[in-house]
């Protein structure tokens, strides 16, 4: 697998031989909430029936300066901040994201109001278990992302075939398919 990095400029230019897509936001974007920038690199995704197509489930959400906060992600206010506020305005995560549990949670629990609880009985230690203020909510933002999908669907003609694909794959990550 070849990596190439690249941002907005480079895009055209790298993005057709990739692989896979690894969204970075920087800590200095969050703590600003610069979310402009951050949508406008994944509008690039979006805009485009080639980079729709070729990313289909190939992206994966990565948070850089992090590695020193001994909390997970979900429980950081600030990136859950600046993750809902780059959801309102650009939410096709269900079309690029890989289908894989740990990429789909760690979106879902962005977007979820959740408490952490302890390790539990059968976890691994270190994991961290989480429950939802309220159940309705998981529902709802199912119902919105596969909304979204099927927009960005229908805008680029992608085959239905392909969507029936990725649903079942996407709630198979999830453990309801």
């Amino acid at each position: 697998m070849e990596i190439r990095l690249t941002d907005v400029d480079g895009f055209e230019r790298h993005a057709p031989g990739a692989d896979l897509a690894i969204i970075m936001f920087s800590r200095a974007e969050v703590e600003a909430q610069r979310v402009g920038s951050a949508v406008e690199r994944l509008m690039l995704f979006s805009d485009d029936d080639r980079s729709v197509r070729h990313f289909a489930g190939r992206m994966t959400l990565m948070f850089v300066g992090y590695d020193d906060d001994p909390r997970p992600l979900p429980q950081i206010p600030e990136c859950v901040r600046f993750f809902r506020a780059v959801d309102r305005q650009w939410s096709y995560w269900l079309h690029f994201l890989r289908p894989e549990p740990d990429v789909l949670n760690l979106a879902m629990l962005m977007l979820l109001d959740v408490d952490a609880s302890a390790v539990g009985a059968g976890q691994v230690a270190g994991q961290v278990a989480y429950a939802l203020h309220d159940p309705m909510q998981l529902p709802r933002l199912l119902e919105r992302w596969f909304r979204a999908m099927n927009v960005l669907h229908d805008t680029f003609d992608v085959p239905s075939s392909h969507n029936e694909a990725m649903t079942a794959a996407a709630l198979a990550a999830l453990g309801l398919g």
